[in-house]
């Protein structure tokens, strides 16, 4: 991985930890936010409940002392008549005031002041009413011409009427109050504000009441209506700065959010560092199939002829191809490679299969692990995916280094079984090793394979030149096979046909090919 992809990665580690971190804290203060405005509605839902009882029971007595005045039985603006207008306005501590109008709506008498003939409301005429209702009750909101000057709500009825003070109906709620910044009382029927508490807007909290909406960044508010009376509340709650609301919102959501979020951001960095490292990398290429396999032919020295073929796997990683020696051992330490095995056998299959089944004479060899060595399992899944390939055993052939050899009993006994099912077995990099010789009395083995290192120095004043011929001479004298490895020069291959070496590969016959390039090259061989 060059610097470049490092870079990308580590960018994409940062951007995926900071979304971790950040996405369960975000998710925590959307739900303190919603919490919050959950809380805030109750606590308006709360004021509403109370304005409303205030409303109804001050229009309640308000209509109780208008039905006291209709049942006056003295001459309207009497003295008699005024001193029971002047009763019911003390007994009824909402009234303000309390008179007669004529059918003009001609003010005649009121409570505080007397009767018209004292100069005071004359010339003073109702307007028509804001209200009415079906049993002919009248009111008029916000009236300001009328005895003490003061704006008045006044309910009419049959010539006579009570004025009380607007506010109330909202004089129970402190103006001050941190749940509500504004409260109106409104006639349902007419969509006509009553009362509202100090420096509410009227006009736009009842447009939020006309339109059950509220305009874009409008305060939340809540309505209430009457069912007995045609009456409804609507409160809004206060605008509040960002300190304020930070202030209040429920820190309980965000912190758990921020916790989770650490947590998530820990787990994503964990993990997306377990998948970019090595070990990551090579189980996630395991689990994709990832791996592919080139074939380096084997040779026969003395006609040139291909015979066969070494499996050599490859790691397909992105763009570019990953040697074995980068990743074998960690396979092997990991305990992923006898899972790569298999799909070098199933890639074997599944591109030469044909090819060896019309070709009995050629062969692939399969390098195994130490681990395969040591059980039948690798050769319980080959018996049966040959059969049904239709390939033989003897087409199929073990190559086992001598690290495969750590456990001696166990890998006797399987080599022993896979010869006995008709796979030869091969010593592979013979020579490397300080119990090579001890391995060739004690296995039963089919060929040795002279490891590149002592090929290279044929022909060479070195102290190993003659490790090769040495090799050959010991396998001549247990009678197996000898195929020479990394074989790069005319001279190197004619040196070890002399000496007895009856197979070579390397670059001097050809490269790793794919399967294709393997069965052409094998064609033209085959006619030499």
């Amino acid at each position: 991985m060059n610097k470049i992809q490092r870079g990308a990665l580590a960018a994409l580690l940062i951007v995926i930890v900071v979304i971790a971190a950040l996405a369960p804290a975000g998710i925590g203060f959307l739900f303190a936010q919603r919490s919050q405005r959950h809380d805030e509605a109750e606590r308006l839902n709360t004021v509403a409940r109370a304005a409303l009882h205030r409303a109804e029971d001050v229009t309640r007595r308000l209509s109780g002392a208008l039905g006291e005045i209709g049942k006056v039985a003295a001459t309207p603006c009497s003295p008699p008549y005024l001193k029971e207008l002047r009763r019911i306005a003390l007994t009824h501590e909402q009234v303000r005031d309390a008179g007669a109008y004529d059918h003009d709506g001609r003010w005649q008498c009121s409570s505080l002041l007397g009767a018209v003939s004292a100069g005071v409301l004359d010339g003073l005429t109702l307007p028509p009413p804001d209200w009415r209702s079906r049993d002919g009750i009248m009111a008029w909101y916000g009236l300001s011409r009328l005895p003490g000057g003061k704006s008045s709500l006044v309910m009419g009825r049959n010539g006579f009427y009570v004025a009380a003070d607007p506010s109330l109906y909202v004089d129970t709620l402190d103006a001050n109050d941190e749940v509500a910044s504004g409260v109106a009382v409104i006639n349902t029927e007419v969509s006509r504000v009553i009362a509202t508490t100090p420096a509410t807007d009227a006009n736009a909290i009842l447009a939020v009441y006309r339109t059950a909406a509220p305009a874009r960044d409008c305060s939340p508010y809540v309505v209430r209506r009457s069912v007995s009376m045609p009456l409804a509340v609507v409160v809004s709650a206060p605008h509040q700065t960002l300190h304020q609301r930070l202030r209040t919102l429920p820190w309980g959501w965000l912190l758990g959010g921020v916790v989770v979020g650490l947590a998530c951001a820990s787990w994503a960095a964990f993990f997306i560092v377990r998948r970019l490292s090595p070990r990551g990398q090579l189980t996630d290429a395991v689990r994709r199939h990832q791996f592919i396999v080139a074939y380096q032919p084997i040779v026969d020295l003395g006609t040139r002829r291909c015979v066969g073929a070494e499996a050599l796997v490859r790691w397909k990683y992105h763009d570019r191809i990953v040697r074995p020696d980068h990743f074998i051992p960690l396979a092997e330490h990991r305990g992923l490679i006898q899972a790569i095995t298999d799909q070098v056998l199933d890639t074997i299959l599944l591109e030469l299969g044909d090819f060896l089944k019309r070709y009995p004479e050629y062969y692939v060899s399969v390098n195994l692990s130490a681990q395969d060595l040591t059980t039948h399992r690798f050769l319980d899944v080959l018996g049966p995916a040959i059969a049904q390939q239709g390939v033989r055993p003897s087409q199929i052939r073990i190559e086992a280094t001598e690290r495969s050899f750590l456990d001696a009993e166990a890998a006797k006994e399987v080599i022993s079984a896979f010869r006995d099912a008709g796979h030869a077995v091969y010593l592979d990099d013979f020579g490397t090793g300080y119990s090579s010789l001890s391995h060739l009395q004690n296995f039963r083995i089919d060929g040795l394979k002279i490891d590149k290192s002592f090929v290279d120095t044929v022909g060479q004043d070195a102290a190993s030149s003659s490790v090769a011929s040495h090799i050959i001479d010991m396998a001549t004298t247990l009678d197996v096979q000898v195929i020479a490895e990394g074989i790069e020069h005319e001279e190197q291959a004619a040196y070890l046909y002399a000496r007895g070496a009856q197979f070579g590969q390397g670059w001097l016959f050809s490269a790793p090919l794919t399967a294709a390039e393997f069965i052409r090259y094998a064609g033209r061989t085959r006619g030499a």
